[in-house]
């Protein structure tokens, strides 16, 4: 179902049943989007947002601007794509796999400048390991399974091939992760990593 505006969906009956559905804001809402964005997350809801572009400059300025410590992670769907891509671009979205252009994944840093810190430069003790639980409880499944394999010392390239993702996926899972638990490299992850994460499931590959 197409609506105009945000405004439109959220009048509708669809709006008040949100499971399951994926919310697509067009390229020609973006400032709209960025204005208001919580709006746009509430209305997902349960659901999923994404972004549908048809320009590069478009889906980078919000990936730029776009706070996903705030406001959670955002998909993207490009529009100019065979049909057959574009379907499994879907299927991703339904299942928490968000696909990241190339072109914007390739620039993608482990986390943000200035606002992490090394997991080495925080005292290990019980009060900060607790402390540290919240964090990984906040962690998707797929986020604790790249996690888990970044400890394990594989590359992104094994780890795409170990969960049937693409490369770019695991950088966007990686830059998610490393945002959410505060870590600004891989070995710092998996410090943080062995400090946290149940004994049962350290060494299971």
């Amino acid at each position: 179902m197409r609506y105009d505006n945000l405004n439109h969906f959220l009048d509708s009956a669809v709006s008040a049943n949100p499971a399951g559905h994926i919310v697509v804001v067009d390229q020609m809402l973006l400032d709209d989007l960025l204005t208001r964005p919580f709006d746009y997350v509430k209305a997902a809801d349960v659901g999923c947002l994404a972004f549908a572009y048809r320009k590069e400059s478009s889906a980078r300025f919000l990936f730029e601007h776009w706070d996903r410590a705030k406001y959670g992670d955002i998909g993207y769907l490009p529009m100019n794509v065979a049909p057959d891509a574009w379907r499994a671009i879907l299927r991703l979205l339904m299942h928490e796999e968000l696909h990241l252009p190339s072109f914007v994944a390739d620039c993608v840093p482990l986390a943000r400048a200035g606002v992490v810190q090394d997991a080495h430069q925080e005292t290990a003790t019980p009060s900060g390991q607790s402390g540290k639980m919240p964090l990984y409880a906040k962690l998707t499944k797929r986020e604790k399974e790249v996690l888990r394999l970044v400890a394990q010392g594989k590359s992104n390239k094994t780890i795409a091939a170990s969960l049937g993702i693409t490369e770019h996926t695991v950088k966007l899972h990686m830059h998610n992760m490393s945002g959410k638990i505060g870590v600004s490299n891989r070995t710092a992850a998996a410090h943080f990593y062995f400090e946290v994460a149940p004994k049962d499931v350290r060494h299971t590959y």
